[in-house]
């Protein structure tokens, strides 16, 4: 839905055609659960969330900014609303991501380019457990939803700066990790 789209049917709804609010639900709704399921990494969590995140975008929908995104809005409402539950609930997230995280193969010059599929699976499952909901988030929408860290600012509310300082600590705990494991495996396979 391109951003005239959303600005009509916003403001249907708010002119009180409240039918008109299903065409951005059916819209964002794959993304909005998506975000929720990367961030919470249960099925049955992130649907509530992505519930929640759409009923409280309903009744908030006065308020929104119409030079803005609504896609942007609606995952800055679904961000607040995982991390919310996740402190709630102040229990560690488990993230366990699918099989479309990973590339068939790295380049060959960043070191590790004969990994296959599972090892590159591997590597980046232990490397997710060392990061937190925020983390992931930011991993996640920078790299995968190739969001721009002026978009992460709006959707997290922290500065530009911020981000980026966020992004290179998650990385660089990532690669801490990654770099540990293929030590560890280097050095099992010397001893073969």
């Amino acid at each position: 839905m391109d951003h005239n789209q959303e600005i009509e049917c916003i403001r249907a709804v708010l002119k009180g055609n409240t039918n008109q609010f299903a065409l951005l639900v059916t819209a964002y709704q794959s993304g909005a659960y998506n975000l929720s399921y990367k961030i919470l990494g249960n099925s049955e969590d992130a649907r509530d969330c992505t519930q929640d995140a759409f009923v409280q975008a309903y009744q908030a929908l006065g308020k929104f900014r119409l030079d803005s995104r609504f896609s942007t809005w609606l995952y800055r409402i679904v961000y607040n609303t995982c991390i919310s539950k996740t402190r709630k609930e102040s229990r560690s997230v488990p993230f366990t991501p699918d099989s479309s995280y990973y590339p068939e193969s790295m380049a060959d010059n960043d070191g590790i380019g004969s990994l296959d599929h599972g090892d590159m699976r591997m590597l980046l499952d232990q490397a997710y457990k060392v990061l937190s909901p925020d983390e992931i988030f930011l991993i996640d929408q920078y790299y995968r939803e190739d969001a721009t860290v002026d978009e992460l600012a709006e959707m997290t509310s922290l500065s530009a700066s911020n981000v980026k300082v966020r992004l290179f600590r998650a990385r660089q705990k990532m690669h801490q990790v990654i770099t540990s494991v293929l030590k560890e495996e280097i050095e099992i396979w010397q001893t073969r």
